[in-house]
This record gives C-alpha cells, structure tokens and sequence, in this order.
C-alpha cells in the first residue's frame, strides 16, 4: 500500500479518537503526509518494517519502540528513526 494512504488512513483514525502509530520503511516519503507518530527502522528495507522472517527477538524490540511511542504526546511529521545493529 502506499505510504501516503496509509498515513491518511493513520489519521482518520486519531481523528475519531484512537491513536495510532506508523512502522515505515520509508520516512521520507511518509514525513510528507505528516503521521502522528512514526518510527523508522534504519536500512531496513520495503516489506520489512519490523525486520526479517523468523527474528522474533529483533521483530518484538521494534514493535516495543512502536507502542513506546504512545507514550509521548503525538509529533506529525517528526520520523523517530533507530538503529537496530544487530539487524544484518
């Protein structure tokens, strides 16, 4: 799905009430449309956005930064990017 859709989606949603966060593989073209809140794995590529197959562990930390992001008052257009270096 395109990025742009699916912020727009992200925020019809915080617009009824129920907040949401963004997983993007690709923060520069999801920063345009401004999400409420986003995190960005570095270089992990299309497709992955929490990482490869089969990597519980790694798969749970991102998702764990994920929802962390609740935590904080919404930012739109701000992309948390994190590195992950056990990610090959």
């Amino acid at each position: 799905m395109c990025h742009r859709a699916v912020v727009a989606i992200q925020r019809e949603i915080e617009m009824r009430g129920i907040p949401t966060v963004l997983i993007t593989a690709s923060p520069e073209e999801s920063k345009l449309m401004r999400p409420p809140r986003s995190l960005s794995p570095r270089d992990f590529p299309l497709g992955r956005s929490l990482g490869p197959p089969g990597n519980a562990l790694l798969q749970r930390r991102v998702l764990l930064d994920a929802l962390g992001l609740f935590l904080t008052p919404p930012a739109p257009g701000k992309i948390q990017e994190r590195e992950y270096p056990d990610y090959p």
